[in-house]
């Protein structure tokens, strides 16, 4: 069934989006790796300096950062700040590859409609000076998943474990299937069968990025890992928050040359849904390139594409497949 897709009114998605990158997470790491980085993208160092020069005019100046400080809270806000700047790595990056530009105009309209660079800044958590940077970076990670919706096409194999057993939860079923299947992925069929039971969905299929879009409207399944995963992968991840199902899937080929059949798919999507797109289609650069996290703010998470406080709580994983060439994003 196609559900229409709203645009969100642009005032608020500067709002929407950003604070979507960590605001969610609740736990802290201990310790940092290397004494002058929040972060590593690649060769690039996020300064610690910076983060904690964020951090300090966050309490100064939002008033919920203020509140979380007092409480012993603050984790959320320094993994919002560290994952903004990771997400600034990388598609500063991905734009230059891909040869996004955003005009300055529309950086000025985004930051306007969201209230003027006083109320944004305060909205989003971070200071004046580098507003303008973030709203930018947003218009082109949604650029970017604007892009790939006309030509990215994946085969993959896979099941939905949703039932509970006493003893084994969903997940740790659907990690025991993903395991059998990455260590024989020549009977990835066979084992997704035996496990699939009247709860489950088994399904195997290629699917272009639109017609995702399409399929769930509200842009959840094409912004999922399964369009992030590499070739000859294994992924294992819970869909929705909202639901106890798992996903495991044999990502076979992800064929970034395709020409979707879902036509004028941009067109219908949100900015939120294309930014949530955008962010996903940065997942193999960062495989490439490598994350590293300073472990006082948590750990990276692939699946997710954010922070999570640690390994514990991180919301999929990747396997690669035994014996298998590494595949290129």
């Amino acid at each position: 069934m196609r559900t229409a897709i709203r645009r969100p009114a642009r005032a608020r998605a500067l709002l929407v989006v950003l604070t979507a990158l960590g605001l969610a997470l609740t736990a802290c790491g201990s310790g940092p790796s290397q004494a002058n980085s929040a972060a590593i993208v690649g060769e690039e160092s996020v300064p610690l300096g910076d983060v904690q020069h964020e951090i300090q005019w966050m309490i100064d100046n939002v008033p919920q950062a203020k509140q979380a400080k007092q409480q012993r809270k603050l984790d959320n806000f320094a993994r919002q700040a560290v994952s903004a700047r990771v997400m600034h790595e990388l598609i500063s990056v991905a734009a230059q590859r891909e040869k996004l530009r955003v005009n300055d105009s529309r950086v000025s309209d985004l930051i306007n409609s969201s209230g003027g660079v006083q109320q944004a800044s305060k909205a989003v958590g971070v200071a004046p000076e580098r507003l303008r940077q973030v709203a930018r970076d947003q218009l082109l990670i949604e650029e970017l998943g604007r892009s790939y919706l006309d030509r990215l096409e994946v085969s993959f194999s896979g099941t939905v474990i949703a039932d509970e057993r006493p003893g084994s939860t969903a997940k740790d079923q659907a990690m025991a299937l993903g395991r059998k299947i990455a260590g024989d992925p020549d009977r990835a069929d066979q084992l997704i069968r035996q496990a699939s039971g009247q709860q489950q969905q088994s399904t195997n299929q290629r699917m272009t990025l639109a017609q995702s879009l399409s399929a769930g409207g509200d842009g959840q399944l094409a912004s999922s890992a399964l369009f992030g995963t590499p070739a000859n992968t294994v992924v294992v991840f819970q869909p929705s928050q909202q639901q106890a199902a798992w996903l495991v899937a044999l990502v076979e080929e992800r064929d970034t040359r395709a020409n979707a059949s879902a036509s004028g798919a941009g067109q219908q999507a949100s900015s939120q849904v294309l930014y949530q797109i955008g962010v996903r289609m940065l997942a193999p650069l960062a495989n490439e390139l490598g994350v590293r996290i300073n472990p006082r703010y948590g750990v990276w998470d692939q699946v997710a594409m954010t922070i999570s406080p640690n390994e514990d709580q991180l919301a999929g994983y990747e396997l690669p497949v035994r014996d298998q060439p590494t595949a290129k994003p």
